[in-house]
């Protein structure tokens, strides 16, 4: 089978939980859909458990960009354009986002275990499409940011398809079916608050994990709907 997952957010009793619910074995996939880090405890936790499995395809989300940006700066002489990005990013990031225990945790990582991280978040993918079972996907952190009538996917660009908020209102691609995470259900729509929501060829599954609500799974061959509160 295969499932979406986003948004843990640091919640790493509540990933193993989802896991373990799911009955997530080898010859399943897990689109992990960005925001394993950042707001809990335990993102660093989060992001090695999925960097040892093979079955498991990482997408960026807005706090992995933030604290990528920082790290693959470290060792690095940097231009002076590049050393305010970074220095900018890096105030935001800790101050404002919830990145002080994902700094804190992987300051602590062994030298070698630090470039295995950068390495890996290297391969991260911004957005994937499917089929499956007759249902086409495409799969992004926040999905079509600025989206207009007639702009395909590969003409977003990054922070569109990692930062930007959609309006969940709107169909955007009649035939395809948006899975996406970043923006927490109860905010799309209070009705949903804790639940996946399925409209408008939206499926928006951030529920909002680290805020105390649950977190959500997709199994894309059914449509089931998973959680661990």
């Amino acid at each position: 089978m295969h499932y979406v997952m986003a948004d843990v957010h640091g919640c790493f009793d509540k990933y193993c939980s989802m896991l373990k619910k799911i009955q997530f074995c080898d010859d399943d996939t897990l689109f992990f859909l960005g925001d394993a880090v950042d707001r809990g405890p335990d993102g660093i936790k989060v992001l090695l458990d999925i960097m040892k499995r093979g079955n498991v395809v990482p997408f960026l989300g807005n706090h992995e960009d933030m604290f990528y940006r920082v790290i693959r700066s470290i060792g690095r002489e940097l231009t002076l354009d590049e050393k305010i990005d970074v220095e900018g990013t890096m105030e935001g990031w800790v101050n404002y986002e919830g990145g002080d225990s994902t700094w804190a945790a992987y300051n602590a990582l062994p030298e070698e275990t630090k470039q295995a991280l950068l390495d890996y978040l290297g391969t991260f993918r911004i957005y994937t499409e499917l089929s499956l079972n007759g249902r086409r996907f495409l799969l992004a952190h926040a999905g079509l940011g600025r989206y207009r009538e007639g702009k395909t996917p590969d003409q977003c660009t990054s922070e569109e398809m990692i930062w930007e908020r959609m309006d969940y209102d709107k169909v955007y691609l009649p035939s395809v079916f948006l899975v996406t995470g970043h923006t927490p259900t109860g905010y799309i729509d209070p009705a949903f608050a804790n639940r996946i929501i399925k409209k408008n060829n939206h499926i928006a599954i951030d529920c909002g994990a680290v805020f105390g609500g649950t977190l959500g799974c997709l199994c894309l061959e059914t449509l089931e709907e998973y959680y661990v509160s």
